[in-house]
């Protein structure tokens, strides 16, 4: 699929000007980068955990407008008919480039830069367009990410597959709450977990998270669900996996214990290392111990356990 994306940068004053003109030329989409309303957003939520130093920064003064028009056009004709535009109805024509795009440019060149690697001690993950054959005890997970997060690559899904890999031992009850393609849950599974509940929000990571487990011959073991926690039945689990962000944890501490034997284990990641301190304290009141920390990069992963 192609189209035409003009991009025009302009002080933010020409905003609604720029915008109407452009969406009275036949657009087929519109797309507006506000550094100002950026800035807004992160004064309001000073949580904001994935929000690298710089990043409001790396937005400048200007106001950037994309709009997306269809690749029948040419590039001559459709420049000249926004040049005529901007002149007629503003007096001048603003800084604009028009770019010929492609879904090839995107959709499949990421999976150049995936390969086959080793997650933790004994667990090794392999795209599903690549070979690999295992060596002494390794277990070998094929992972097709599709729309979903979770290939392994990231330090919050690596830490927890540490933690994984550490903590079963053979036969336990799982539950992987936000799984996404159903990483860590397929881990748990190969590792010789006895049963494992994956969930997710997400449609379209259940789904690739179902295509997932069968790949790997354990959907007799994996379950995968649509929901939240409010949405599973309350029994026991081993071993619970949170792999998402602080808020998200936190809201989930005090209710996590309806699931949770006098000796399961929680895996918790997805913390930047700002907010450590203030995950861990939650856990301490509502009860839970501390049993190990790891970090990489500016990111947290703690196992803690039930002790009521």
């Amino acid at each position: 699929m192609e189209w035409l994306e003009v991009s025009v940068t302009i002080e933010s004053k020409y905003q609604e000007a720029v915008s109407q003109i452009l969406l009275d030329q036949e657009v087929q989409g519109l797309e507006i980068v506000d550094p100002e309303a950026f800035r807004q957003v992160y004064n309001d939520n000073k949580h904001l955990d994935y929000t690298d130093d710089g990043f409001i920064e790396s937005f400048g003064k200007k106001v950037i407008i994309r709009a997306y028009f269809s690749s029948s056009y040419s590039i001559e004709s459709l420049k000249h008919k926004l040049d005529t535009q901007f002149q007629e109805f503003m007096d001048w024509i603003p800084e604009y480039n028009i770019l010929r795009r492609s879904d090839t440019e995107w959709k499949d060149n990421w999976r150049k830069y995936y390969k086959t690697f080793k997650i933790s001690d004994r667990v090794v993950i392999k795209p599903s367009w690549e070979d690999y054959s295992p060596v002494n005890d390794e277990v070998v997970i094929e992972l097709e990410p599709g729309m979903a997060f979770g290939t392994g690559t990231h330090q919050t899904t690596e830490m927890c597959a540490k933690l994984l890999d550490h903590v079963i031992k053979g036969n336990e009850r799982v539950l992987d709450l936000g799984c996404g393609t159903g990483i860590l849950g397929i881990i748990a599974a190969k590792l010789g977990a006895k049963n494992v509940l994956c969930v997710d929000v997400d449609d379209a990571a259940c789904k690739v998270a179902t295509e997932n487990a069968q790949k790997n011959n354990v959907s007799d073991v994996v379950d995968i669900k649509h929901g939240e926690l409010k949405d599973i039945e309350k029994k026991e689990y081993d071993i619970i996996v949170v792999n998402i962000i602080a808020d998200v944890i936190i809201s989930l501490l005090p209710d996590l214990k309806a699931y949770c034997s006098n000796k399961t284990n929680i895996l918790l990641s997805g913390i930047i290392s700002d907010r450590r301190e203030e995950v861990y304290q939650v856990a301490k009141e509502q009860g839970y111990d501390l049993v190990s920390v790891q970090s990489m990069g500016e990111w947290v992963a703690m196992q803690i356990c039930t002790g009521f």
